[in-house]
């Protein structure tokens, strides 16, 4: 292993790792805003558009446990630079897509460049700072989420409504080029090199079943979104795939059992708060992830605001997101545990009930104004969830497995993003597909749509009693990070070797 940089050049690092995570966190909420106008351009069908968001998020969560585990056996900076320099040229491709198939399986290559890319932005936080020195990096990182989510609504109409040289839409992605290209350079001067002493095996045939596991379960609601009833080929394909994943799992327990590198360590699901955690992150991220889809085609195709107006919505939302994520995490979580999460999850499913309301009401004048409520109430309920979930969920996983726990969640919150665009825009489109794609139709089918966030949501308060209480998680500014670190950075090496 190469020496670790220092100073500056250490800095200098740290910044290369951190805009290639966020190139990857913006890719998702930029394109959510400017599904209207690509499908204008390109005459995509609502399923193509579930694909375009479905296809990244899809390939990037089977991807995760395996990205890590190649950083372990190729080296975390070599493998971080190809996924760098893959996303990127992925990324030069769905800017010169010239149909909606062009694009989705761009996406599907975006997504598995950034699974190898993003497991080693957090193993090179772990090389480049001492333990306790890693609060600043991790508290950076985390940031980037929030500010992920507060830019992308702005800059994908910015950029879009710039049309410059005539590239509309195709400039979102075009961005991405000379900034993924200064990151490669830059790792490549300033990372030092690393991989595990003890290279653990690529379970390859783990990665292909559970692919076409989830593959099969996901497909039919996407692709069924078409149809006029749910048709039966849908029902095999879904049957199909739980029983592809249930070979899966038989797979890991027994490859666990023998002493071998499975890709999940299925024995962490004893311990009830990360099976329970797991479950809430599920039940919760799909209605979020589905709703900002459905909620764009509401404001920019049944309202008519421009894509600008429309993103300009949401920021509230990211400001409420940011202000009590930290108010939940070094507050709440150490004096009433589970209940931030209870109180979040509420209060995101009543701003929910609360915007169907706005919606069944909708007219061409319908603003922003009629929307503030319902929409900061929205952001303060997912602040209070997306951060103490982290901990409440790892809190019992024993410190020799809190990398494979780590990633474990982070492949539920992913896979929950796919299935939250399926499951929530098929509802949304088939409200939509035998009406006049006007403000009545539109609003009507938002509304139906949120009143099924608002059960999952409902779901997902019922299912957190399941974790532990959690009062007493020490969750200060001081400690937060290092317990990210503890458990998150050490992701790519312990998920690795199944450990």
């Amino acid at each position: 292993m190469s020496s670790p940089p220092a100073g500056k050049t250490r800095t200098l690092a740290l910044t290369a790792i951190l805009l290639a995570a966020f190139i990857d966190l913006i890719d998702v909420t930029i394109l959510t805003v400017t599904l209207p106008s690509i499908q204008a351009d390109l005459d995509a069908s609502p399923a193509q558009l579930q694909w375009m968001l479905s296809a990244y998020t899809l390939a990037l969560g089977t991807g995760l446990i395996s990205g890590a585990r190649l950083g372990d056996i190729a080296g975390h900076r070599r493998v971080f630079v190809v996924g760098v320099l893959g996303f990127t040229a992925a990324s030069a491709i769905c800017a010169l897509a010239l149909n909606p198939g062009m694009l989705i399986a761009s996406r599907v290559a975006q997504g598995l460049f950034a699974a190898a890319m993003i497991p080693q932005v957090l193993a090179q936080i772990q090389l480049l700072y001492a333990p306790h020195e890693r609060g600043g990096p991790m508290a950076g990182f985390a940031s980037l989420t929030g500010l992920a989510a507060t830019l992308g609504p702005i800059l994908g109409p910015l950029l879009t409504e710039a049309d410059l040289a005539g590239t509309g839409w195709r400039l979102v992605f075009w961005v991405n080029v000379p900034l993924g290209l200064a990151t490669a350079y830059a790792s490549l001067r300033l990372l030092p090199e690393s991989r595990a002493e003890t290279a653990p095996r690529l379970d390859v045939p783990g990665v292909l079943v559970s692919s076409a596991g989830l593959l099969l379960l996901l497909y039919p609601l996407i692709a069924a979104s078409d149809e006029a009833h749910w048709p039966g080929w849908a029902t095999g394909c879904v049957l199909a795939g739980i029983a592809v994943l249930a070979v899966f799992a038989a797979t890991q327990r027994r490859a666990e059992r023998a002493g071998g590198s499975p890709l999940i360590a299925l024995s962490l699901l004893r311990h009830r708060s990360l099976s329970g955690g797991l479950l809430v992150q599920l039940l919760f991220f799909v209605p979020v992830m589905g709703f900002f889809m459905v909620l764009m085609q509401f404001l920019q195709v049944g309202v008519a605001m421009s894509p600008t107006e429309a993103g300009l919505t949401l920021v509230p939302w990211s400001i409420a997101v940011a202000v009590f994520a930290g108010v939940g995490a070094a507050v709440l979580l150490p004096r009433i545990g589970r209940l931030t999460v209870q109180a979040g999850l509420v209060a995101l499913a009543l701003a929910m009930l609360l915007m169907a309301g706005t919606a069944a009401g909708a007219t061409g004048d319908t603003g922003f104004l009629d929307l503030l409520p319902s929409v900061a109430l929205g952001g303060a309920g997912m602040g209070l969830v997306v951060a103490p979930i982290i901990q409440l969920t790892l809190a019992d996983v024993p410190p020799e497995h809190a990398g494979s726990g780590s990633a474990l969640f982070n492949t539920v919150t992913q896979l929950a993003a796919a299935i939250g665009v399926a499951v929530m825009g098929t509802f949304f489109f088939s409200g939509i597909r035998d009406g006049a794609p006007d403000v009545t139709t539109i609003g009507a089918a938002f509304h139906d749509t949120l009143w099924l966030g608002a059960a999952l949501l409902a779901d997902s308060a019922v299912t957190s009693s399941r974790i532990r209480s959690g009062r007493g998680i020490a969750a200060t500014r001081a400690n937060w990070p290092a317990y990210t670190s503890n458990s998150a950075v050490s992701g790519s090496a312990s998920a690795g070797s199944g450990t």
